[in-house]
Order: C-alpha cells, then structure tokens, then sequence
C-alpha cells in the first residue's frame, strides 16, 4: 500500500517551513552582529576596561597602550600607560619591539587611532587586543580617572 501525503499534510509542511525560515534568518543575522568582525581584537567599554586594568594589576603580562602625541599624553592618560604615537614615523619599528603575546589595553583620544593601531598590531601578529572604545573622552564620561606626569 502506498500513502501519498494529503493536501493538509502539503499545506502544514509550508506553513511550518514559512514560520522556520524567518526565524532561522533573525538567528543568522543575530550570529553575523555578535560575532567579532575582527578576531583578536576586543572592542572594551570605559568600566571594563577599568576591571581589565584592575585585574591585571602588577601583570608582566598586560600593558596599557597610549597611542594619542606626546602632546596629548602630558596633559592626561591613564595610570601606568606606555605611550607610542600612532601617527609618528616609527610607530611600525616601536610596535614591532613589543612582545606579541602580552595582553595590550589600547587607546587614544576618540577610539579612532587605536582602532587603526590595534589593527595594525593584529596584523603583525599580537594575539591579544583590547580596545578602548570612545577613548580618552568616553574614559573620563565614566568618571575614570587619568593622571599627569
């Protein structure tokens, strides 16, 4: 005997395939905006970044990365950053003396550079970027502290 599926069951199955196809391309889209367009780098809000640097504390391992002028850096950065201006000539020969497998904290003024900066790293071979989104600005909104010396 052979059972030949009736209209219902033709009907259920496309409506069933209508409900799980929108469903099955909100999932897609929701995976595509969560996942990290640019592995290795970590885009960090003020208040993480504030955990991060708690974290680490006396870490060998971590270091802050100013990347804004000298200029910028004397008027304000935050407690025990290195500064390398991203703009200068050498910021390629400084960079590449660093140690890629440190974890690197980076920022500058608006978050602008130090994408560029962290990218650059990335691609030279660090395996672990953090970026200070909003920079300095969005650092001090948060009431985050920044030192002179």
């Amino acid at each position: 005997m052979c059972i030949f599926p009736t209209a219902n069951f033709l009907e259920m199955k496309k409506s069933s395939a209508g409900r799980f196809i929108p469903v099955v391309l909100f999932l897609l889209l929701i995976l595509a905006r969560c996942s990290n367009d640019k592995p290795g780098i970590q885009d960090v809000s003020p208040v993480d970044a504030a955990k991060l640097i708690q974290s680490n504390g006396n870490n060998p391992g971590f270091m802050i990365l100013d990347v804004r002028t000298a200029e910028e850096y004397a008027s304000g950065h935050l407690a025990g950053a290195k500064n390398i201006d991203y703009q200068s000539d050498d910021f390629d020969t400084k960079i590449s003396q660093l140690d890629k497998n440190r974890n690197y904290l980076v920022y500058c003024r608006s978050g602008h550079r130090s994408s560029g900066a962290v990218k650059l790293m990335k691609d030279k071979g660090f395996t672990s970027l953090s970026n200070l989104k909003g920079g300095l600005n969005a650092w001090m909104e948060a009431n985050q502290n920044v030192v002179t010396n």
